[in-house]
Formats: structure tokens, sequence, C-alpha cells
């Protein structure tokens, strides 16, 4: 999948056939993740869970929370 951008973040939503929908945040250039790849910590049953997790979770990153 093509990565898409929520606010100075990049993301990809995946597909697992035996878990189900993830995403993987890239947090290059990105306080507080320099550097590096942060991936879900739970599989979801639609894409479209996996998109509004992955934005709350960018939400936190930003406020300082991970």
């Amino acid at each position: 999948m093509s990565r898409e951008k929520y606010s100075c973040y990049e993301y990809i939503i995946e597909y697992d056939i035996d878990f189900g929908w993830y995403y993987i945040i890239y947090g290059t250039g990105c306080p507080p993740y320099d550097n590096g790849e942060i991936e879900s910590e739970d599989f979801f049953d639609a894409e479209q869970e996996a998109r509004f997790a992955v934005i709350g979770h960018i939400d936190l990153l930003e406020n300082g929370e991970r």
C-alpha cells in the first residue's frame, strides 16, 4: 500500500490474512520519534478501524504520549 499522511507523520494501513488490519507509522523527522517505525500493537477487523486508530495514535504522539 502507499503511504498516507496525517499531520507530519506518514503511515500505511496493511492487512495480514491471519490477524487482520494494522498500521505502521513512520516517524522520521517528527518528534518524539525522529527515526524508525511504530507498528500498531493491535489488529483490527476493518480497514477503517485501523485508520481511526492510527490517527488517534498520531494525536497522542503529538501530545507527548505514546
